[in-house]
């Protein structure tokens, strides 16, 4: 039966070395010395190779690879409160976590273990990724804490690190000199997404790199939302495909009823990923057979639900830590504890059991993990820099202005050039296609109000319920009644006419106005577009909101001003005189009205009814189009073409009023696009730097497989 080897100590040399050296020939004292040097250098050669992944990995992390999202391989370790967690991390370390009331994990704990020549030494740093609601700090902020030189030391500085963590607006250094008794009495947050990373060199350790997460309430007295929120520490940190979740379950309770497990299983629910680590076995004792039965088959791996199984430790009580045992005493007692308890004792499988077994094994899938995905990383890296290289190629270049004054002058001219050149058609076709469509509705809209005589035509469509019906013989027979006054017998009171006209003319006002309103809206919509153009306007905010000013209020008057002559335009179409200097056409309307109602008849004698209906024909003929014509003419010499000349006057001329120093900072770059190239540049920055370190990991490892001279 295998016993179990303190921490440090170094693994037997691999049976196919010792087979190599039983075939020379000679005997095990000849062969001693030689096996050994050679069991020295594998071990070496895997000790320089397993620091430098753990170095990598860790400087991966440091570099940004949580912010890109790089799967790099770590442990995590999670349990439900009182499972003996702090234990397991206490003896994989080498140093005492905090354990006091209030002094629990409050926050993850990334620990980096490399087993260095020299000294022993702790770096403790604050990493501060998140702020208070857990969203991702850009850039991140990482502040070193303090160098520990004895493991002795450790937990009150830990302690101290962890009150900076949970008071993230009180500098650091705050905590350096406080006592146990003014940490208690801090106030702080209850938790933080933040993190405590500690680095330990360790000549006697093993290359180990893993987070410890706050223990899992189930419920809490004073807040409720603690309980998710601890959850939500643990989830972050486990979900990841590469990350190995260890969990610590008291071997006296039910591993089916563990939260710790319940969470670990929604994030690897094939248990492809999971390890368990049964704490607390001196508490089950014999008479508890079918947890110990349960437990023997779990261990021996007839009952194992985890690719990687499961582990048991013995950790040591609250007398045996206050005695202040050595990691090596300690770790006999627990190996004398399995050697010599039941049904320990007896399972076939010893490499299940302890802390050195646990720690060895993990350390190794941890490395081979790392490197099995360093390809990966690699790639990922390449792509996500090519990406963000892409990105910042399609933002313009930063601006460089040193003559704020002519600069701007020259883009009211480009801006003023754009604007005209798209109105007149010559340098942008759609803008005029548009109003041209717009111009045939509003054309179609007027002719749709023409008078109905004698109801010949069906009804327009899209008129409104306003429009007068029919005229008929009846209908203008009455009309001429009632502005009878005291003409001669044969003649009709040309006021009948013109009533006539006028109720139809009326309804030409809600078309003007609607053609208008379009016609502006576009107007308006293009001179947004050009302003927010990066050519003109659109990269400097404050010259944006500038230039909008000028035009807002510039626009508003040229608006009204329009407004009032198509106003006018339409009251003189629809008050007197009727009137028209192209009788020709008028006269040419009116026959050809009369000829259709008269067509059969060679003399006839048309009757005042339809003579009247005839002018009306004739009138609004000639009438609708002199005013479809002159509201087109005034919207593109009035509206159009004024608008340019007046927006380039104003803008030239407001321009020399501003000072100095507000020219200067009308041409600083817009917040969104300097925002934008500041994050595109800061994560080509970081990649390149992942990118370099993991190419000046590839040299390392190859210098050091190289055989020396």
């Amino acid at each position: 039966m295998s016993t179990s080897r303190p921490p440090g100590t170094r693994p037997s040399p691999p049976s196919s070395i010792q087979s190599f050296s039983d075939v020379d020939g000679r005997d095990d004292a000849d062969r001693s010395a030689p096996a050994k040097r050679e069991d020295d250098l594998l071990d070496s050669e895997y000790s320089q190779k397993a620091r430098l992944l753990i170095e990598l990995a860790n400087d991966l992390m440091h570099l940004g690879g949580q912010q890109f999202n790089l799967d790099i391989p770590c442990l995590a370790f999670i349990g439900n409160q009182s499972a003996g967690k702090s234990s397991v991390v206490e003896a994989a370390t080498g140093v005492a976590v905090p354990r006091e009331s209030g002094t629990c994990t409050r926050c993850p704990m990334k620990c980096t273990m490399m087993r260095a020549p020299g000294a022993w030494s702790c770096e403790i740093s604050l990493q501060f990724s998140y702020d208070s609601e857990g969203n991702d700090k850009i850039p991140p902020k990482t502040v070193f804490f303090q160098k520990v030189s004895r493991p002795k030391d450790v937990e009150l500085w830990l302690k101290r690190a962890q009150a900076a963590i949970l008071s993230p607006h009180i500098d650091p250094d705050h905590f350096h000199d406080m006592t146990n008794k003014e940490l208690r009495t801090q106030k702080t947050l209850p938790f933080s997404y933040n993190t405590i990373e500690l680095v330990v060199r360790d000549p006697e350790g093993t290359d180990l790199c893993f987070v410890d997460l706050p223990g899992i309430i189930q419920h809490h007295t004073k807040d409720v939302t603690l309980v998710p929120f601890v959850k939500n520490i643990v989830g972050r940190h486990i979900k990841m495909e590469n990350t190995i979740i260890v969990v610590t379950i008291p071997m006296t309770d039910d591993i089916e009823n563990q939260e710790a497990f319940m969470i670990a299983s929604r994030a690897d629910p094939h248990g492809l990923r999971t390890i368990g680590v049964g704490t607390k076995p001196d508490l089950l004792g014999s008479g508890s057979l079918s947890a110990l039965r349960s437990w023997q088959d779990i261990l021996g791996g007839t009952d194992s639900n985890l690719s990687h199984g499961y582990y048991c430790v013995k950790m040591p009580d609250d007398l045996q830590r206050q005695q202040g045992l050595t990691r090596a005493e300690l770790a006999m007692l627990e190996a004398e504890f399995f050697r010599d308890t039941s049904p320990w004792k007896h399972l076939p499988d010893q490499s299940r059991l302890g802390m050195a077994n646990f720690v060895d094994s993990t350390s190794k899938l941890l490395i081979r993990l790392i490197e099995t995905n360093l390809p990966v990383i690699k790639d990922t890296v390449n792509d996500l820099l090519e990406k963000e290289k892409k990105k910042l190629e399609t933002l313009p270049p930063a601006p460089v202005v040193h003559n704020p004054l002519s600069a701007m002058t020259m883009r009211i001219i480009l801006f003023s050039k754009a604007l005209k050149g798209t109105i007149d058609g010559t340098m942008n076709k759609e803008f005029v296609h548009k109003n041209r469509t717009r111009y045939d509705q509003f054309k179609t809209e007027i002719l749709n109000t023409a008078p109905d005589l004698l109801g010949q035509n069906p009804p327009p469509p899209n008129v409104g319920p306003a429009m007068p019906g029919p005229i008929t013989v009846e209908l203008v027979r009455e009309v001429i009644r009632s502005h009878l006054t005291w003409e001669l017998p044969g003649y009709v009171p040309f006021d009948a006419t013109k009533d006539l006209i006028l109720r139809h003319v009326q309804h030409w006002k809600a078309p003007l106005k609607d053609c208008f309103d379009d016609i502006c809206q576009e107007t308006l919509g293009l001179i947004t577009r050009l302003i927010d153009d990066q050519e003109h306007f659109g990269r400097f905010s404050e010259l944006q909101s500038f230039v909008k000013s000028v035009i807002d209020e510039e626009g508003v008057l040229l608006l009204v001003t329009v407004g009032q002559k198509l106003m006018e335009i339409f009251e003189l179409e629809h008050g007197v005189p009727l009137y028209t200097a192209n009788s020709t056409i008028y006269t040419q309307e009116r026959n050809t009205w009369l000829n259709k109602i008269y067509y059969n008849q060679s003399q006839p004698n048309y009757t005042d009814e339809h003579k009247v209906m005839a002018d009306v024909h004739a009138y609004f003929k000639v009438a609708s189009a002199r005013f479809i014509d002159h509201v087109v003419l005034c919207l593109e010499g009035e509206w159009h073409k004024k608008l340019v000349q007046r927006l380039e006057e104003k803008l030239i001329e407001n321009t020399p009023a501003l000072s100095e120093d507000r020219l200067s900072s009308m041409f600083r770059e817009h917040l969104s696009i300097r925002t934008k190239r500041d994050r595109f540049t800061r994560n080509i920055d970081q990649l390149t730097k992942i990118k370099l370190r993991l190419l000046e990991y590839e040299q390392e490892a190859q210098a050091g497989l190289e055989p020396e001279d």
